[in-house]
């Protein structure tokens, strides 16, 4: 072991004090609301200059002798110097600005009002300091560790006196009030102390101080002492004294000096000290008051204790006292820890509530705190058009499961998208340290890789397909989904289709509001091996002049096309077709289609398709116009209204289909040179089955 000499141990104390810290509790840096008081913690010997406009205190300054309100606004610019007696001057700074705001508008707006005009609070031990709910408090000095409103109390028994800062938050409004809380003991001791003509200083050391006296010590002779005695305090001693001028019948008086007490310490579980005397109960304990120099109440036993969120450390002069005759002092040091941990910081790589892709969470702690995490189990999203947030009642009940401890104070996790719908995820987390938990952090998102939405209206610089923004055109659909095997597309206004697509996705488009499919001039879907279902939307082209032949919307190819409660208003300038399907299944209910051509209109062809048609009404309107036609494959028509109008047409042309038309109305104006034609052609090859059709104008 190196050994230090008392010389540099002396130079090493010299430097400390010779650099004393100036320690400013209040203002700090930010923006408050209210009016800022001054404290300085006096650790040096010297004294303490201010300026409230940036000059140098020693030339344009204040003295400082005590906390002070600085009654200013707006920004403000704070310099302390500190003039030590020995060693040179140091000097520190802060910043802060104060935009006014009483509170009148609040509802916590009396709690502001107890510190507003004075910036301080005057708190005495064992009553209450209530803090509103709504708002968020922090104690002592940054960094800030907010915590709920609540009431805040400490033990009556405490005796600390302290200048604490108090800063509160109103996270609604913004708003940051900052004040000092000035602690005081609860005044339930006594003053009552007994004056003897004697002084105990060291516990052993005993001063006769009235000369006036003759004194006498256990068995030992009457003597009039000059000089102060040591006595052994581990037994107990009599101290008797009279007038030093005697006469008959001088009264004695005496006191029976204890032996010296053992002080108790209790600690208890919140992290708060009691003090007490062993044994006797003519003990009392007392403290140094800082302001006095003196020991003023005396109490059966002290405490030192503070409120939860703050922490302290220091010592304590404690007074022991016998019958009320100052016996000695204990100097004892606490160190009280109620400050929990920061509530741990949660990050995501997800830009907003709903996600697409696969989030990464990272969950950070205090550094000088445990970790412990908590996770629910995937819960599956109902199908609805509801937009869900963080706080929406069925969320907020979903539980997550044991907190277990992390390693190293830090967390990640990876949450991968559900094949298919919506899956939301949540994720609790707090610090603790010893006894203090810091407050519960926790963070949810819904991935959903198929549910996506589209709004004409929305910002196209944000749009990402989510509820909260939405694509705004259907490029963008179809370039984002490109690798999304299910689509779920939540359509509201009009969804413009400019140019051709090829859609190998599966696709279902339902109306999130009111919503139009509108195909361009040129544009068109091919639909090949994957599905397409349409639901409530209304269905729409532009005219092509250019275009003779004829030229689907939808083409399917190894494909199903579902269509429900929806409408088509198809214009074609010479040939056109609603549906094109081969080797694909057409599912079409609860919905009205026109399809409208010069020389020749068709609303559906298939070959070697699977068609089911019910309540439907469709018509087809062309020199030559027929509904449906059909090669190969099947073909089920139930409760429909089928009409053509124009030269010569038909509702069916099959050819090698099987075929069955139930209960069905077939509609017809056509000039036919007088030839009456039977609504359903079919060939030898196809196999069909009519029961309760209505015919009208064949």
């Amino acid at each position: 072991m190196k050994k230090i000499s008392l010389f540099i141990i002396s130079i090493i104390f010299a430097a400390v004090n010779l650099f004393a810290e100036i320690n400013v509790l209040s203002p700090v840096e930010g923006t408050w609301a209210n009016k800022q008081m001054l404290v300085i913690e006096n650790t040096g010997d010297g004294d303490y200059l201010y300026s409230l406009d940036g000059s140098d205190p020693e030339s344009f300054g204040f003295a400082y002798d005590g906390p002070v309100l600085i009654d200013l606004t707006g920004n403000v610019n704070l310099k302390v110097a500190f003039l030590p007696k020995s060693g040179n001057k140091e000097t520190t700074s802060v910043t802060y600005k104060v935009v006014l705001d009483d509170g009148s508008k609040t509802g916590y707006k009396n709690f502001v009002k107890t510190f507003y005009y004075s910036g301080i609070i005057n708190y005495s031990a064992g009553s209450n300091l209530s803090i509103p709910g709504n708002l968020k408090y922090s104690l002592g000095l940054p960094p800030d560790a907010y915590l709920q409103g609540t009431n805040l109390t400490i033990s009556e028994k405490s005796v600390l006196q302290r200048l604490l800062p108090c800063s509160i938050y109103d996270p609604e409004k913004n708003v940051k009030y900052r004040f000092i809380i000035k602690t005081f003991p609860h005044s339930a001791g006594v003053y009552s102390k007994r004056e003897v003509p004697f002084t105990i200083t060291d516990w052993e050391t005993i001063t006769f101080n009235d000369k006036n006296y003759i004194y006498k010590v256990d068995s030992e002779y009457w003597s009039l002492p000059t000089e102060a005695r040591k006595l052994d305090r581990s037994i107990s001693h009599m101290i008797s004294w009279q007038s030093l001028d005697f006469k008959e019948g001088n009264p004695v008086e005496y006191f029976v000096l204890p032996p010296k007490p053992e002080i108790i310490v209790q600690k208890n579980e919140d992290g708060s000290f009691i003090y007490s005397v062993k044994g006797d109960k003519s003990y009392a304990l007392s403290v140094l008051s800082p302001e006095k120099n003196d020991y003023m109440e005396l109490f059966p036993e002290i405490g030192a204790d503070i409120f939860y969120g703050d922490k302290a450390s220091g010592s304590l002069n404690i007074g022991v006292f016998a019958s009320s005759v100052y016996q000695g002092k204990v100097i004892t040091k606490y160190n009280i820890n109620k400050r929990p941990p920061a509530m741990p910081e949660i990050t995501s790589s997800a830009k907003s509530f709903y996600s697409r892709n696969r989030v990464q969470v990272d969950v950070s702690g205090d550094k000088n705190a445990d970790l412990y995490i908590a996770l629910s189990e995937p819960y599956s999203m109902p199908a609805t058009d509801k937009l869900y947030t963080a706080d929406s009642e069925i969320l907020k009940n979903i539980p997550v499961g044991e907190y277990k401890k992390a390693r190293n104070g830090k967390y990640t996790i990876y949450w991968n998208p559900k094949s298919v719908g919506a899956a939301y995820y949540k994720i609790s987390a707090y610090s603790k340290n010893g006894k203090n938990t810091s407050q519960i952090a926790e963070y949810s998102i819904i991935i959903d890789q198929s549910s996506y939405y589209y709004d004409e209206k929305a910002d196209a610089d944000l749009a990402e397909g989510t509820a909260e923004h939405p694509f705004t055109s259907f490029d963008q659909c179809v370039t984002e989904l490109s690798d999304v095997r299910a689509v779920t597309l939540k359509v509201k206004g009009n969804l413009r289709i400019e140019k051709k697509y090829q859609i190998e996705s599966n696709y279902e488009l339902q109306a999130n509001g009111d919503a139009c499919i509108s195909f361009g001039p040129d544009a068109a879907l091919t639909v090949k091996g994957s599905s397409f279902e349409i639901y409530d939307c209304r269905i729409s082209n532009e005219i092509n002049n250019q275009v003779k032949t004829v030229i689907p919307l939808f083409k399917l190819e190894n494909a199903v096309l579902t269509v429900r409660n929806c409408t088509f208003g198809l214009n074609y300038s010479s040939n056109g077709s609603g549906i094109d399907a081969y080797n694909s299944i057409i599912n079409i209910s609860d919905s009205i289609a026109s399809v409208n051509a010069l020389i020749y209109a068709s609303f559906i062809s298939s070959v070697k398709s699977r068609i089911s048609i019910k309540n439907v009404t469709a018509s087809a309107s062309a020199d030559i116009c027929v509904v449906l036609s059909a090669t190969d494959g099947t073909l089920s028509a139930t409760d429909n209204t089928f009409s053509v109008t124009g030269k010569s047409g038909r509702i069916a042309e099959l050819f090698g289909v099987r075929a069955n038309f139930t209960d069905n109305t077939f509609k017809a104006q056509l000039e036919n040179n007088g030839q009456k034609t039977y609504p359903v052609y079919k060939n030898e090859a196809t196999v069909l089955t009519e029961s309760g059709n209505m015919v009208y104008g064949f």
